[in-house]
């Protein structure tokens, strides 16, 4: 009997030290708290040496906490140390991270540990770093000895940096001494200290240069600075040296704030060497703002100011153009700047606040006149306007509302004064009969001038009045029918035909005998658009007694997505209208008469969609007087998948004033290769505006553009080199304060 119990305390003895071999699993450290939980360890073999404290396992060998997993085909854990050796295939992963070599050690306590013949792999950014002996240092650290850095998959990368000590720093950098920079193996750049962005949000640093050769500005050199100041702002310095010019240093500074509240604003300077430019000193500043400031009032400001005429159109190109800019603001704020060839640059500023049964709103705008020789801009300083909802007036059909609005008109040298417009009107919106609509409109308008500073040839009363009567009748039905619907597969085609008729009566006035503070004070039709019928949306001061017909035709598609939802697509829709005038002349925007027919031109618009991916529209305007077509506005468009502009063709053609054409493409010629085309040519003159042609290449790893613009003023060409997963975490727009990030400051 104790020859038995001596077997089975042998027994017990030699599990206890030897451990369990085949076990499927099971957890380390059991007594002890460590940071991010438990770690759990399987194999295909586990065993554990009591004397030593340590477990080795072998064949398929997976340790996991968390999201953090490292797997080998060997590895030996202390006990007591927390290290774990690992040999054979070791792949430590880290969330979207994988650190890979064939041997080392890791700390499963401090999450620390280094790898020989070792590899780094950042997924978000693409960023790799091949070295024979990696350190993991700390949390988001690591050290390389002999590394090699790119973000190219292949054996041997387009572009690579080797060093011989490198520093990284997840969200942050990776630094470098001793650094050269390889393209397709062979060194073409030494760095005695290097920096490149390992963060996958947006960062400081330099932005990719841009290369370019101009007939005007020489060579062109642009090497931008990023600086992400905060979360909420950042700053960028644009260093630009021209041969031909000199140097120009420019600045962009952005912030984003609590709801929606938004400031941008960009200045460059240059003292130009060419001896071409206008001024020696040349300049331009520009910017944006949009500022809630509580209890329902929104500001908005925009400023522009050139040091001349020429600038703009000189260095429109690469970060510093306007064209560039202008895109960004239309897509930060809702609006953009004019355009390089308007020789007024216009700065305003908006105050509003709309309220249950009225807006309110104060307006300034200052004009900053480039060409002598044009008339000088009234500017409005300030301007205010209240305008109340059309409310109901008791029981009966009738809505009535006020358009009132205050305006300064002042210049340092010329006309100056006050304008006051108050605009009562009544309106009447009633159904006659089924699908028969009749909407009617009757005004007074009221306009007081004072004139504090008159020119020789403005009027010389101080105090002038000008009583104007409006009215606006429209008769319109509308009726729809289906087509398909019968057969019950929920796709089928809707055609609406809407007939309409409207009077319109403003009676004329002599603008000679008012002071010219405003264009539309004295006018409203351009020349080269008098003979078109008066159509919904515009918006006549006098001068107005037309009768115009017409009809719009609206074909929609419904179909089922896969789904099963209902989905509604326009594929027709086409307008036909005309006027007939009971005068022959309207006010011009210069306050002369513009004799007109009796009957304007018949106009014709159509938008057609035949696929999903092509959108055509046309706009004819012809003659009832043997005149022939007096304008055609044609367009065509065809989409990609994401129903982007893949190529566009315009002709635009209006009797004796226009006629253009302007095509712009954007193709896909490979995988790899892309490009565009825009060109502009009017045949009144036989004039090129303008030729851009431009192609892009694209790898993994790399990407190079190539641009050609040919000017009348002058020819460019461009070369910027871009690296995806480095140059564009650049310059990201900084974010906006969020509420919960608000209440805690």
């Amino acid at each position: 009997m104790a020859r038995y119990r001596v077997w089975a305390w042998g027994i017990i003895i030699y599990f206890l030290s030897v451990g369990l071999a085949g076990s499927a699993q099971m957890e380390l450290f059991k007594t002890e708290l460590l940071q991010g939980g438990s770690w759990w360890i399987r194999a295909e073999k586990i065993t554990y040496d009591a004397p030593t404290h340590t477990y080795t396992a072998q064949s398929r060998v997976d340790i996991r906490q968390g999201d953090r997993r490292l797997t080998a085909d060997w590895v030996q854990v202390n006990a007591a140390t927390k290290i774990a050796r690992m040999r054979g295939n070791v792949v430590l992963v880290l969330g979207e991270d994988i650190f890979s070599g064939q041997e080392g050690e890791f700390n499963l306590a401090t999450r620390t540990g280094e790898m020989k013949g070792a590899r780094l792999f950042l997924q978000r950014n693409h960023f790799q770093v091949k070295s024979s002996l990696i350190r993991k240092t700390g949390e988001n650290t690591y050290y390389a000895e002999n590394s090699t850095v790119t973000t190219c998959d292949a054996d041997q990368p387009v572009w690579s940096f080797s060093a011989r000590q490198l520093h990284v720093v997840l969200e942050g950098y990776s630094t470098s001494q001793n650094t050269v920079l390889k393209l397709a193996g062979l060194p073409v750049l030494y760095f005695p200290y290097a920096i490149l962005p390992v963060q996958t949000e947006r960062q400081s640093g330099l932005l990719l240069p841009q290369y370019g050769q101009h007939r005007a500005g020489g060579t062109v050199v642009e090497v931008p600075f990023y600086w992400a100041i905060n979360n909420q702002s950042d700053l960028t310095l644009y260093q630009t040296i021209l041969t031909n010019r000199g140097y120009m240093q420019g600045g962009e500074y952005r912030r984003r704030g609590r709801e929606d509240a938004a400031f941008t604003i960009r200045g460059f300077t240059l003292s130009d060497g060419s001896g071409e430019a206008p001024v020696n000193h040349r300049y331009w500043v520009a910017g944006m703002t949009n500022q809630p400031l509580g209890d329902g009032w929104q500001f908005r400001g925009t400023l522009d100011r050139v040091s001349d005429i020429n600038y703009l159109k000189d260095f429109n190109f690469g970060y510093m153009g306007l064209n560039r800019f202008s895109r960004e603001l239309l897509g930060d704020f809702g609006r953009n700047l004019e355009q390089e060839d308007v020789n007024f640059r216009v700065s305003t500023g908006l105050l509003a606040k709309n309220f249950s049964w009225a807006n309110l709103t104060g307006f300034s705008r200052y004009y900053q006149r480039l060409n002598p020789l044009d008339p000088r801009a009234v500017h409005r300083l300030p301007e205010l306007a209240l305008s109340t909802l059309q409310l109901p007036l008791g029981n009966l059909p009738l809505r009535v509302g006020v358009d009132s609005s205050y305006t300064h008109f002042y210049q340092e040298h010329g006309l100056a004064g006050h304008r006051l417009d108050l605009h009562p009107q009544a309106a009447l919106e009633v159904q006659p009969l089924p699908s028969v609509s009749l909407n009617g409109r009757i005004g007074f308008r009221e306009t007081l001038f004072v004139v504090d500073e008159s020119t020789p040839t403005s009027p010389q009363d101080t105090y002038q009045s000008r009583q104007l009567f409006d009215a606006k009748v429209a008769l319109a039905s509308s009726w729809a029918r289906d087509y398909g619907r019968d057969d019950g597969s929920g796709d089928f085609y809707r055609h609406i035909l809407r007939p309409e008729i409207t009077y319109w009566n403003i009676p004329r006035f002599d603008p000679a005998r008012f002071p010219d503070f405003d264009p539309f004070d004295i006018g409203w039709v351009v020349r080269a658009n008098r003979n078109l019928p008066v159509r919904s949306g515009d918006d006549p001061i006098g001068g107005v007694n037309a009768l115009t017909y017409g009809f719009s035709n609206h074909l929609l598609r419904r179909s089922l997505n896969p789904q099963g939802q209902a989905v509604v697509a326009d594929k027709l829709w086409f307008r036909l209208s005309q006027s007939a005038f009971f005068n022959t002349t309207s006010l011009g925007l210069d306050g002369t008469p513009q004799y007109h027919h009796r009957f304007s031109d018949i106009l014709g618009e159509i938008e057609y969609y035949p696929f999903r991916r092509v959108v055509a529209g046309l706009d004819l305007g012809t003659s009832t007087y043997k005149e022939g077509f007096n304008r055609t506005n044609l367009k065509l468009s065809f989409l990609d998948q994401q129903r982007q502009h893949l190529l566009n063709v315009g002709f635009l053609y209006i009797k004796d004033y226009a006629k253009q054409i302007n095509v712009s493409a954007y193709l896909n010629l490979f995988r790899s290769a892309k490009t565009w085309v825009t060109y502009s040519n009017t045949f009144e003159t036989n004039n090129k505006l303008e030729r851009q042609y431009g192609l892009v290449f694209q790898r993994q790893c790399w990407g190079l553009v190539l641009s050609y613009t040919d000017r009348p003023d002058d020819q460019r060409i461009g070369v910027s080199l871009f690296i995806p997963g480095i140059g564009e975490r650049f310059r990201k727009g900084p974010g906006h304060f969020s509420e919960e990030k608000g209440k805690g400051e």
